[in-house]
């Protein structure tokens, strides 16, 4: 049986030859014929392809061609999936889906199709490149997405994968913005018969951004891709994720049990952003928005018209220092008792505490994590003087939470320091939206350390500190003790 060019099959025992376990293991190499294209670079790698620059070999035209893994290939489920995607992009001509020109097979059996190259960077990039959105920016971004997803929707179309990886945003101007990857699309109303994909207890899709009927298995329509969008623009406003644990059975009773957190809590919003948030992450699907375009039409509202003009000043990028501090508890549910909870809200109580009193922003702010930042003066001796107040702040904190903690193997505290730009909207009244401080995976440690720690930038020309070698990259500082008072001279006097 073939499906636009494909030849499917039904032995999935096969063995491979040993071209096809060298491409299972490896990539196409540069200069490969796939059809009537030859292959350039690889571009990116997924759990069930890749895809790679390639070229018409008459033409010349670029194109992106996306090639199903040699191990899959065998799979006659996986071959089927992977048509599948082909099939239902094809259904929906729409400028913001990326387009499918050609389908094809390649020598080894694996399966490929081409489609339009775009030059530009996923959404996830992005938001690691530039940190949190504002409200606007967030709008713009999700405009087209909805449009297409709408349009999915009215051809009877759930993406079911909404998320930052799957929508791409170009450099071009005028900028576009595509979703991709309807690998696990599934049809609303399939034809009498159809088996779907879905194994009971194994629902395809991303756990970070899975709606609750999705996670168990259940029926579901196009408001698990409502509840995506929810997930998404909470990250998009304050660059993280709703529900997050590094153990998928956690992760999925947060979906299921614990309720969404509003945005305003890690960064000042208004009460209406936090409502359409809330509404997309309802556990029950009736209580969300009925459709993506109810979804959009509400946050358009809640976002406001841009005032005429646009007269607000542009952002800017001013020098400042951050402290951030990421408290890691590493015990299971069991074993979380009373004292912990409350230690751990207490040494998050008295960090947010502390870093506003030393006139710090709390920029982000999570249930075990505090990003807070301070401008710093385009004066350099002020400046100067500016990073020494955080610098002996955050030591003081360093110690009351070291006096004051009880001692527990479960609970970790990491407190780092850096120095770096940051984008801010509007010096009138600042609001600080990302830049490379904001980027806290570039430069915290990523290991436990006992004590507090800087990058070289935060204590560049900075004295009055002990200074040792830390983690790479870091130096650990501490207050320099203070010299011993000189011993009193005894004087004789006459006898």
């Amino acid at each position: 049986m073939t499906i636009d060019g494909f030849a499917t099959r039904d032995d999935e025992t096969r063995a491979f030859s040993l071209e096809e376990r060298s491409f299972s293991r490896g990539e196409l190499p540069s200069g490969a014929r796939a059809g009537d294209y030859i292959v350039g670079y690889a571009i990116a790698r997924g759990g069930c392809g890749a895809v790679y620059e390639a070229r018409h070999s008459r033409t010349g035209a670029r194109v992106a061609m996306k090639v199903l893994h040699g191990t899959l290939a065998a799979s006659p489920k996986m071959v089927k999936r992977f048509l599948r995607e082909v099939e239902v992009v094809r259904l929906l001509k729409h400028p913001g889906i990326v387009e499918i020109y050609d389908a094809g097979e390649l020598a080894d059996g694996r399966p490929f199709y081409v489609m339009e190259h775009l030059d530009g960077v996923t959404l996830d990039v992005l938001l690691r490149e530039e940190g949190r959105l504002s409200p606007e920016q967030a709008l713009d971004l999700l405009e087209p997405v909805c449009s297409a997803l709408e349009a999915a929707h009215t051809a009877g179309i759930i993406h079911r994968d909404v998320k930052g990886s799957n929508i791409f945003v170009t450099r071009s101007a005028p900028r576009a913005v595509k979703l991709l990857d309807f690998g696990i699309a599934k049809l609303m109303e399939p034809d009498a018969g159809a088996t779907g994909f879905t194994t009971a207890g194994r629902a395809p899709g991303t756990l970070t951004i899975m709606a609750p009927e999705q996670i168990l298995g259940g029926a579901i329509d196009a408001r698990v891709d409502v509840y995506a969008l929810g997930v998404l623009l909470h990250r998009l406003l304050t660059g993280k994720l709703p529900f997050y644990s590094p153990d998928a059975t956690e992760l999925l009773r947060q979906h299921l049990e614990e309720p969404p957190p509003r945005p305003s809590r890690r960064t000042p919003l208004p009460p209406a952003l936090d409502a359409v948030v809330l509404r997309c992450l309802e556990k029950q699907p009736e209580h969300r928005f009925a459709s993506v375009k109810s979804f959009l039409c509400t946050l358009r509202e809640a976002v406001g018209e841009p005032a005429s003009g646009r007269s607000s000043l542009p952002d800017v990028t001013v020098d400042a220092i951050a402290v951030y501090l990421d408290l890691r508890a590493r015990f299971d549910e069991d074993d979380l008792d009373d004292l912990i909870a409350d230690e751990l809200g207490r040494v998050l109580d008295l960090a947010e505490e502390r870093l506003r009193s030393a006139g710090l922003t709390l920029v982000s702010t999570t249930g075990n994590e505090i990003l807070a930042v301070r401008q710093l003066s385009f004066d350099p001796e002020e400046a100067q003087r500016g990073r020494e107040e955080v610098l002996e702040a955050a030591v003081m904190l360093q110690d009351e939470i070291a006096q004051t903690t009880r001692p527990d193997a479960r609970v970790h505290v990491n407190l780092c320091l850096h120095a770096g730009p940051v984008t801010v909207r509007s010096m009138l009244n600042p609001e600080i939206i990302g830049g490379a401080l904001a980027q806290v995976g570039s430069w915290a440690p990523v290991e436990d350390v006992h004590g507090l720690c800087a990058t070289e930038e935060a204590v560049r020309g900075i004295s009055g500190f002990e200074l040792a070698a830390g983690p790479p990259g870091l130096v650990l500082v501490a207050a320099r003790p203070l010299s011993p008072p000189p011993s009193p001279t005894l004087r004789c006097g006459p006898a």
